[in-house]
């Protein structure tokens, strides 16, 4: 897995998942996203806010793909949240390799867990629960507790999304059977 654009363009991100655990159509368990849906998701984000001096939210951070694209492109910093200690420790290794060590926060939580006692200021969330995730509802009314200007859910097309919100533009786009909607803040 690799960083697709900025100053760690080309780098790698570690991972504890084996390819075999992530074909095409596995619906369970770590399912990173694509090069194609992170260049789909960032064209769209380019276009929305800029990156520089953002701070950022990670949530299922799994490998920290994500978390280590918005640092690429000039985020301050990037809390992650994630609950398995090898991931965790693919995380830091990355870190260590792209000398970012002080621009991230890792959180070894359950992620409702960590919506119900954080009270910071993000001003991009990003959540990519696993597809067979049981709780998007609960997830999704957590998240808009918290202050923040774009929200961004990755979720497979028969989730159940808000399409329309007082107060956001809604914005939803797909690539392959990855689907994203995002929540921009008017």
């Amino acid at each position: 897995m690799r960083i697709i654009s900025g100053k760690f363009r080309s780098r790698s991100v570690y991972t504890t998942h084996e390819k075999n655990n992530c074909l095409k159509g596995n619906l369970s368990g770590f399912r990173p996203t694509t090069d194609r849906a992170k260049e789909t998701l960032f064209n769209v984000l380019n276009n929305l806010i800029d990156f520089e001096s953002t701070v950022c939210l990670d949530l299922f951070a799994g490998s920290g793909a994500i978390a280590f694209e918005f640092l690429s492109r000039g985020a301050l910093r990037c809390d992650l949240v994630e609950n398995s200690a090898k991931q965790i420790n693919s995380i830091r290794k990355t870190a260590k390799e792209l000398e970012c060590n002080e621009q991230i926060r890792i959180y070894e939580s359950n992620v409702m867990a960590f919506l119900g006692s954080c009270g910071d200021y993000y001003d991009i969330i990003f959540a990519d629960p696993p597809y067979i995730y049981e709780y998007y509802p609960e997830l999704i009314n957590e998240i808009f507790k918290l202050e923040f200007s774009i929200f961004i859910l990755e979720h497979t097309q028969t989730t159940a999304v808000p399409h329309k919100l007082n107060g956001f533009e809604v914005l939803n786009k797909k690539a392959g059977i990855t689907n994203f909607t995002i929540f921009n803040r008017l």
